[in-house]
């Protein structure tokens, strides 16, 4: 049977900024102007293409709005009009990437009442995604890099990423716990830290060059979901 509840979560990435939780909010730009034919359209998924190439393999600070326009074509009337500023590119970039990742989670039908197997599963695909070429780029774009926008990046990272993986595996064990399967206190606090726990210092190793190998993540995995459990095992009255 499998459970469907989490896909609320993935709703909020398609929130605006203006409409998600406020105690960390970002300061949106200005609102973008939607192409309402299909060479806007074609446009606009050239910039988002363009910028998301550049953005992962120059960083941000080094990449500019000219230089996108340069490659994609068109102007950058056009590309102010549609994203704001060189940040709003990013956010558009980064949500359209955290979009497609929690769609295919959702897609691969991840949850059912089996907990440990939805457990090893959601961990296999966060594991494929935070690691990946493109997650550790973006790890360094958002932790390690040091420009006038850095916060706005950072906090447009955590509401799109992390906050989401997160929102969705507590809804996740909040109904394990209703289900008496599992017992914990805080359930956003337990889905971060068994985010934390399968990716491990996996992605600082990666970030500095080193190789990770698939027998190591699976044992961090495995290891990650046999301590999660324990931890949260129903106990016997």
């Amino acid at each position: 049977m499998t459970n469907k509840t989490p896909k609320m979560a993935l709703e909020k990435v398609c929130e605006p900024l203006s409409e998600m939780d406020s105690t960390s909010q970002v300061t949106p730009p200005e609102p973008l102007l939607e192409p309402s034919n299909k060479r806007g359209l074609a446009r606009q998924q050239k910039f988002l293409e363009t910028a998301e190439t550049l953005f992962l393999t120059q960083g941000y600070a080094n990449t500019s709005v000219n230089e996108v326009v340069k490659i994609a074509g068109g102007s950058l009337v056009t590309l102010y009009r549609m994203f704001g500023n060189k940040l709003g590119l990013f956010e558009a970039v980064f949500r359209k990437k955290t979009m497609t990742f929690f769609n295919e989670l959702e897609e691969g039908v991840v949850w059912s009442d089996d907990v440990e197997r939805s457990l090893y599963l959601f961990g296999k695909h966060m594991q494929s995604v935070i690691l990946s070429p493109d997650g550790v780029a973006i790890y360094r774009l958002v932790l390690q890099e040091n420009n006038d926008d850095q916060k706005e990046i950072q906090k447009i990272y955590y509401k799109y990423g992390p906050q989401v993986g997160i929102e969705m595996l507590a809804s996740y064990l909040e109904k394990q716990v209703t289900a008496n399967k599992l017992s914990l206190l805080d359930s956003k606090i337990a889905a971060a830290q068994f985010m934390e726990m399968i990716k491990g210092p996996f992605v600082n190793r990666l970030s500095f060059g080193e190789s990770i190998s698939e027998s190591e993540l699976e044992l961090a995995l495995k290891q990650g979901v046999h301590i999660f459990l324990r931890g949260l095992a129903v106990k016997p009255t």
